[in-house]
């Protein structure tokens, strides 16, 4: 029995606090279903589809990478989750938030630095034209 399940409704799992299915209960599962992709991704697929409704601010492509993208290359999985890569974008997108002047801190420029963050939550990041 694996110590890395989900938590109910955040999707964190238990046992180190990443994105569940995190790397070790991914390696876990490919030894469970032992070479059976279409069965760990029927498996899988249903715990995609509610967390779906769990966490309807997260883009449903992430979503699918994190639960069923990974299983055709396991070898090539990112270590970083979708978390790691918002919390990135967020930080950012702060560092070049225009000074009440509408002055980029990082870019120097005057309304034409490169990204902002969207005012519509969750709040990703736009690239201006």
């Amino acid at each position: 029995m694996s110590t890395h399940n989900p938590m109910a409704r955040t999707w964190v799992c238990s046992g180190c606090g990443g994105d569940w299915p995190c790397l070790t209960r991914r390696r876990e599962l490919r030894a469970e279903f032992d070479g059976s992709r279409v069965s760990l991704g029927l498996y899988l697929a249903q715990f995609f589809v509610v967390a779906a409704q769990d966490l309807p601010h997260v883009p449903s492509g992430w979503l699918h990478n994190r639960f069923v993208g990974w299983i055709r290359n396991d070898e090539r999985a990112s270590p970083y989750t979708s978390v790691d890569v918002l919390v990135s974008s967020y930080e950012l997108a702060l560092a070049h938030s225009p000074d009440p002047g509408g002055r980029c801190p990082t870019c120097g420029e005057h309304t034409d630095c490169w990204v902002r963050i969207s005012p519509e939550p969750p709040g990703f990041l736009i690239p201006l034209p």
